[in-house]
């Protein structure tokens, strides 16, 4: 059975949600989540700020989009492609953080499910636009 079209607002927020959520975790306090979720190699504000910068700029278009239809197709492609592309990369370095934090083959888990949970909403957005 297809995704219903209707579930696209409200998906498209929530999957937006999850990509803003660790952004502001990320702006609100850096050192946090570089304990907790990105021990990779030593602390860089920068690059935790550049992190920040690209999952707020996925995050709002997937959030606008739950009200500006001809966004929908699009954000969901950026997401999908981001959120594949790092979850190789988490599968790549599942074992390289450092130690005593949480970034383990959980995340690496949790980003490949976000992905397969992104391809159903996804395609109902690109049937929905395709002309009949």
């Amino acid at each position: 059975m297809p995704f219903n079209p209707r579930y696209l607002p409200p998906v498209c927020v929530v999957l937006g949600l999850a990509w803003l959520v660790p952004a502001l975790w990320i702006v609100i306090g850096p050192h946090s989540f570089y304990d907790h979720v990105g021990p990779f190699g030593p602390y860089n504000a920068h690059y935790l700020g550049d992190a920040a910068a690209f999952q707020a700029g996925i995050a709002i278009p997937l959030i606008a989009s739950a009200w500006i239809v001809p966004l929908r197709a699009g954000t969901l492609a950026v997401g999908l492609a981001a959120v594949s592309f790092h979850a190789i990369n988490h599968w790549i370095d599942v074992n390289n953080a450092n130690g005593g934090s949480n970034a383990d083959i959980s995340d690496a888990i949790l980003l490949t499910i976000l992905a397969l949970l992104t391809i159903a909403p996804l395609q109902a957005a690109l049937r929905k636009e395709t002309p009949v």
